[in-house]
């Protein structure tokens, strides 16, 4: 079971799905004080009050001689910042509304405390929501340091039921404001999507391997396969009670054995993998799976066999390597 289904409300981020793919230029401080306000919501009002969090809880150094500076530019930028929401309507007409976040922050020295209140433009992301909304635990937002690492786990959360998410390479430049950023592809993989997955990996509930889907030679579009971090839920199992998960998250009737195959491959397997070398192990297990039912079992039963004959004609390969 996730862990956020199981922790205190205040301890958990509620945010629209809408919110959750805007473009924005926070930084890393300023997305953890946004995610740790929206963890401090009383989503059933219908208003937003002032609400005040720790320093402590946001900043590295609280302690440091700097920090009343630091806020001060940090509160500063907060109130003036906007993210843009990009929606495309029935005839693929593309619409874009700007939306400024906080209407005040306020922050006085020796307290040890910020305070904040959300616009009401922010109101249909924030507040009320019954269906396409994004959830995660505050804790586990904010043990990441990088600010394209959560920007990236809050993505992926979004997506975490369907095991994997694929964005074109314009469209991850876009939502995290990378446009002029890295143009060269290599530089924007070990710089953004490398570090931020070694980041998920040690410090997240759900971490990520990929694979870059190309044209040619060139790099279009990025697929994310998403899994659950059983090193990470484990340590948070002393202040949450997580049970052990029931089974049978997989048993859905439009199970694909090459992505579920892919998703248990580990990040240097997956760049090993070629897409000829893919098809050819699902081809033979498949072959494999039919030879063994002589058509006698379903079609969900035969894509699971067909996905373990995968893994069987995998570890031999790996072995014989």
């Amino acid at each position: 079971m996730k862990l956020e289904f199981l922790a205190e409300e205040q301890e958990v981020v509620k945010k629209a799905n809408q919110l959750i793919r805007a473009r924005h230029e926070f930084t890393m401080y300023e997305q953890r004080i946004f995610a740790a306000m929206v963890a401090k919501l009383d989503r059933g009002t219908d208003t937003f009050p002032v609400q005040e969090i720790p320093i402590k809880r946001i900043c590295d150094r609280s302690n440091s001689s700097d920090l009343y500076r630091r806020i001060d530019k940090i509160t500063t930028r907060l109130v003036d910042q906007k993210i843009v929401i990009r929606t495309t309507d029935k005839e693929g007409k593309e619409e874009f509304k700007k939306v400024n976040v906080f209407g005040m922050c306020q922050y006085k020295e020796g307290e040890g405390t910020l305070k904040a209140q959300f616009t009401e433009a922010m109101r249909p992301f924030l507040l009320n929501l019954s269906e396409r909304f994004t959830l995660y635990l505050i804790t586990i937002f904010l043990r990441l340091r990088s600010k394209y690492s959560t920007q990236l786990y809050e993505i992926l959360k979004m997506r975490e039921d369907l095991r994997e998410t694929e964005m074109s390479v314009e469209k991850f430049r876009r939502i995290l404001g990378l446009e002029d950023k890295y143009r060269d592809f290599y530089g924007l993989k070990q710089r953004v999507i490398e570090q931020a997955r070694e980041e998920l990996k040690e410090k997240a509930d759900i971490y990520f391997t990929y694979k870059v889907r190309r044209e040619g030679r060139k790099p279009v579009g990025i697929i994310f396969f998403i899994h659950r971090n059983d090193q990470v839920v484990d340590e948070l199992e002393d202040s949450l009670p997580v049970p052990e998960p029931s089974g049978g998250a997989d048993d859905k009737p439009n199970l694909n054995p090459k992505k579920m195959f892919m998703q248990d491959l580990s990040q240097e397997e997956l760049s090993d993998l070629s897409g000829k070398q893919l098809d050819e192990i699902y081809q033979e297990a498949r072959n494999r799976a039919k030879r063994a039912n002589q058509g006698r079992s379903s079609k969900m039963l035969l894509k699971q066999q067909t996905h373990a004959y995968m893994e069987k004609i995998w570890e031999h390969e790996e072995h014989e390597g």
